[in-house]
């Protein structure tokens, strides 16, 4: 017992040392997170502006008032946020596998998917916590969201769960890399399926798509059903009081399955070499 509590509390320790120099590495070039500063809350801030646009000229969507799609809208930003600060690198581990950058991994006493995340965190995915947190403030004014320290905590658990969910999926899509050695940019394709399927009710789609986005593919997890709970919204297609709990258990259940996936794939590296 003694030995994993070392042992956790090692990671803890180094994790910090790894954020404080990702900071370091952000002072010493402060015009790059300036210019993120600038343009990471304005195309956000702009896609909501969108939806006020929508709103207003149509109505409600699917049944989802102003106020409910900003608390939407603002929690999925939230959670990109974080996903970008510790996920990020699962974009572009094509890029690691090519190089055999995973070398210098495999040499030292600690999980290699740990440190192929945190050893390199975004801090420039800050940035996008600004529009998130604006948007979902607004948000629970709209709705009246009372801040107690229950639906706080629930918030939270909420966020958690979100946040492995996009994680655990940008690594098992990175993963695929060790087979097909290649270095595409799943960013592109990721961010798109979630900002049309997170920041919107899923409801809106057909229950095919919904099918997909709730049992095979759990993006429907990120936010439409624990936002449909907390709101007290219903929807045609999936109704349980226990959203945001499920939220966190299948996020929790998609990083153990993306870890040992990552696990399977990292045994067909082949290393830098000849």
């Amino acid at each position: 017992m003694k030995g994993i509590a070392g042992t956790i509390f090692h990671y803890i320790d180094v994790t910090f040392v790894n954020i404080r120099m990702a900071l370091l590495r952000v002072v010493e070039y402060p015009s790059n997170i300036i210019g993120w500063l600038l343009s990471n809350p304005v195309q956000f801030l702009v896609g909501f502006a969108t939806i006020q646009f929508a709103v207003s000229e149509f109505g409600d969507i699917n049944g989802w008032n102003y106020g409910q799609l900003a608390f939407l809208y603002g929690l999925a930003v939230l959670s990109h946020a974080l996903s970008m600060i510790f996920f990020v690198q699962g974009w572009f581990m094509g890029n690691y596998v090519i190089h055999g950058e995973f070398d210098r991994y495999l040499t030292r006493p600690m999980s290699v998917l740990y440190q192929f995340f945190f050893t390199n965190i975004n801090i420039i995915g800050v940035t996008d916590l600004i529009p998130g947190l604006c948007v979902f403030l607004y948000g629970c004014h709209k709705v009246g969201f009372h801040w107690s320290i229950g639906n706080v905590f629930m918030i939270f658990v909420l966020l958690t769960g979100a946040t492995l969910i996009r994680g655990g999926i940008y690594i098992i899509l990175g993963t695929t890399t060790f087979w097909t050695r290649s270095n595409n940019d799943f960013a592109q394709y990721t961010q798109e399926i979630f900002d049309k399927t997170t920041m919107y009710p899923l409801s809106m789609y057909p229950e095919g798509v919904q099918f997909v986005l709730t049992y095979l593919i759990p993006i429907g997890w990120v936010t439409f059903y624990p936002v449909s709970n907390m709101l007290g919204l219903s929807n045609d297609y999936l109704q349980t009081s226990a959203a945001v709990w499920l939220t966190l258990l299948i996020g929790i259940l998609v990083m153990v399955l993306a870890a040992l996936f990552f696990r399977l794939g990292l045994r067909n590296y082949e290393s830098a070499g000849n």
